[in-house]
């Protein structure tokens, strides 16, 4: 027997013993740089046995952390506590998204009263402030205003009252400062209703905005408030033809201009028992602006649901999504806006569809519970998720909406919290499938038994795994160890109710 095909059968005996693991992944030379072998079929051998090894050894690393979640469906109790946390990894630049110091917040109105929470993270502890106009009735200025030293995360919780009014002039937004970039979350939330969204950074905010909303079952909502005084705004409206809208002792029809001014912390918000989507907001300052529904029923299915979303300025939206489905058998309305003119592509469950949108107008796409739909577009668009009701259990679940964050969107790093008090709580990752045993919750590899949903879609000629996790409430991180970036969005359902909200829809 040749020095080759000796070596040969002593690694063939090897790889067997390492998959009885029998010998725990240890090299069988104890030094091999230092070996002495210089017979091309040994240095053959051992090259060809060293990668093999490397590989079973980073294959046995991850079989062990799998290992720890298997059978248990508990959360494995093993933090990467030797890694710094990631604002302080060198090499690595940390993706700001949706983070800033400073923020506008307001509540459309809702068909019942809610409770106003928002939600604030951040890495580190900071200062916050947070003020009203010197106008707002005393009685709700001194239950707002305060400043408080937080330690990474605060929650906040506002009057009522602060809840604007439908076609009034009011100074009803409210101002948080920090000193630390944060993110933060507004949560409208009361009996059988419930809606979120992302707060964007005063820095990130502009002026120009598509609003978007649903045909409603009560009312369309867009609102609106300003930073700076004597901020001109304009509302330009697209709605059902013949249909008007009364303003003011002023009727406007489609294709009208409403114009008004506001003041710093000054609103303003329009109702109307029609579709607004596509309408156009404008100013001469950059302003915050809202759109939504008060409560909607959607598809016949279930009771209504408050449905809210900060518009994302026109000039930082994407032109790539990747939208996942919700889950407990609700269907996803997936609603395509164009900013101007645009050809799109798409497909689901490998069928490949195509069509072209005019400048405001709106496409809908409907998908189960276990599709994925992948989009994109010659030009930006603005890509919504609306999830239905349950169709199969009872009363779980009403419409909730959200901003889809586009692929150039995702970050690679979020903090954010996750209300409690929900039957199923859930966020959806979409992350490239050659970064997925990089990826951590809360420091720790994802249990299996967490997974409710898993799918890979192609999106040009990279494979992105979708998964959809169960997560509980509280605080919760995210992030990949080789800092590739990946998009997420967060789900809750309830009886009668469900939230939705992504932490960023923002280009850089």
């Amino acid at each position: 027997m040749d020095s080759l095909t000796s070596c040969l059968v002593v690694f063939q005996i090897s790889v067997f013993i390492l998959q009885l693991d029998q010998i725990n992944c240890q090299p069988l030379y104890e030094n091999p740089q230092e070996d002495s072998l210089t017979d091309p079929g040994h240095l053959y051998c051992r090259k060809y046995y060293e990668r093999e090894l490397s590989h079973v050894k980073r294959q046995t690393s991850l079989q062990k952390e799998l290992e720890m979640t298997r059978g248990t469906c508990t959360t494995p109790d093993f933090p990467f506590t030797s890694e710094p946390p990631p604002y302080l990894l060198s090499g690595q630049n940390i993706t700001r998204g949706s983070k800033g110091k400073g923020f506008i917040v307001l509540f459309m109105k809702n068909i019942v009263d809610t409770t106003k929470k928002v939600y604030v993270t951040s890495e580190r502890d900071f200062h916050m402030n947070i003020s009203t106009s010197s106008r707002l009735d005393p009685s709700l200025k001194i239950q707002i205003d305060k400043n408080v030293f937080v330690n990474s995360s605060h929650l906040i919780i506002l009057p009522t009252a602060i809840e604007l009014n439908y076609f009034q002039k009011e100074v009803k937004s409210v101002l948080i400062e920090t000193s630390d970039d944060v993110n933060v979350i507004s949560f409208d939330e009361g009996d059988r209703t419930a809606g979120s969204t992302a707060n964007i950074p005063i820095h990130k905010l502009s002026t120009k905005y598509i609003v978007i909303s649903t045909a409603p079952s009560r009312k369309s909502q867009l609102a609106v408030a300003a930073i700076k005084d004597n901020t001109a705004i304009s509302v330009t409206f697209k709605m059902e033809r013949y249909l008007s809208l009364k303003i003011e002792n002023h009727t406007f029809y489609r294709g009208d201009v409403f114009s008004f001014s506001l003041d710093s912390f000054e609103t303003y918000q329009i109702a109307h028992s029609t579709d607004l989507t596509g309408s156009v907001i404008q100013s001469s300052y950059p302003i915050a602006a809202f759109s939504g529904n008060d409560c909607n029923t959607i598809d016949g299915i279930g009771f209504c649901d408050h449905l809210i979303t900060q518009l994302p300025p026109t000039g930082f939206v994407d032109n790539m999504y990747i939208v996942p489905p919700n889950n407990d058998d609700r269907d996803t309305i997936i609603r395509i806006t164009a900013i101007e003119k645009s050809d799109i592509f798409y497909v689901i469950s490998a069928a490949n569809k195509s069509l072209s949108l005019y400048k405001y107008n709106s496409f809908d796409i409907r998908i189960s519970s276990n599709q994925v739909c992948y989009i994109k577009s010659t030009t930006p668009v603005i890509v919504t998720g609306i999830g239905l009701a349950s169709k199969k259990i009872s009363y779980l679940g009403d419409p909730s909406m959200t901003i889809i964050p586009g692929i150039n969107q995702y970050l690679n790093y979020y903090k954010i919290v996750i209300p409690n008090g929900y039957v199923n709580g859930f966020v959806s990752v979409m992350i490239k499938e050659s970064s997925l045993d990089f990826f951590r919750i809360n420091s720790t590899v994802i249990n299996i038994c967490d997974i409710v949903f898993e799918k890979n879609v192609l999106a040009g000629n990279i494979t992105y795994n979708v998964r959809t996790m169960r997560v509980a409430g509280g605080v919760l991180t995210a992030r990949t160890l080789d800092g590739e970036k990946f998009g997420m969005i967060f789900l809750g359902v309830h009886i009668a109710k469900a939230y939705s909200f992504s932490v960023n829809c923002l280009l850089p």
